[in-house]
């Protein structure tokens, strides 16, 4: 009898050891989904902080439903990203090249009266506007450079060669008018037939002529 109890005790404590361990899986899963849904929370405050500019009254009310202070600045939004995020909110189809970007941002702190940042340093202050795909990147016609590299804000991509294929497939093809050339000819010219007066007259002078020899 013992032996029977100490078999269920086993038994009893193999169970609750497997059990712990899918507790312990289960709580490892949970912390890892709670981990991505901080990180993404705290991705979107920093996009909202960005955006918050945009807002309207309606959104604004909505926005300190979740916490933010409308009134107070955003201090840790990155002053050239939002610069150069500006200008892009502006341009036509919301698109432009790295190197209009730029020579827009150093048109801005002239005006602001404000020391424009080297381009590579505006480069790598704008990484974060692409990190988190607010602003999109193609490859320009130069490798080397990156001047010609257009710059979009996600959503609204229309490349320029893009547009310039379908301007063309719209355009009616000009149709090819023949060219007519002019044939030589070897023949020789009809004669002009005569009128019936002519004809006599002409008769009757070659045989005047005719009758004087």
């Amino acid at each position: 009898m013992n032996t029977s109890i100490v078999d269920v005790l086993i038994e009893n404590i193999q169970t609750d050891l497997q059990l712990l361990q899918e507790v312990e899986t289960k709580m490892e899963a949970l912390k890892s989904e709670k981990s991505i849904i901080f990180e993404r929370l705290k991705s979107s405050r920093k996009d909202m902080g960005v955006m918050l500019k945009y807002a309207d009254e309606t959104q604004q009310k909505k926005i300190e439903t979740l916490g933010f202070d409308i009134s107070e600045p955003q201090k840790s939004v990155n002053t050239i990203a939002t610069v150069a995020f500006d200008i892009i909110m502006k341009v036509k189809d919301n698109q432009i090249t790295n190197g209009d970007l730029y020579d827009a941002y150093v048109k801005y702190c002239k005006d602001k009266k404000e020391e424009a940042e080297k381009y590579s340093a505006f480069n790598i202050k704008c990484r974060s506007l692409f990190n988190t795909q607010k602003l999109l990147r193609k490859k320009g016609t130069d490798p080397k450079s990156t001047r010609e590299d257009i710059i979009s804000l996600n959503g609204r991509i229309l490349f320029k060669e893009e547009a310039i294929a379908k301007e063309k497939t719209e355009t009616p093809e000009k149709e090819n008018t023949p060219i007519l050339t002019s044939k030589k000819t070897s023949e020789k010219p009809k004669e002009i037939p005569l009128p019936l007066d002519s004809k006599k007259k002409t008769a009757t002078d070659k045989k005047q002529n005719n009758g004087k020899r």
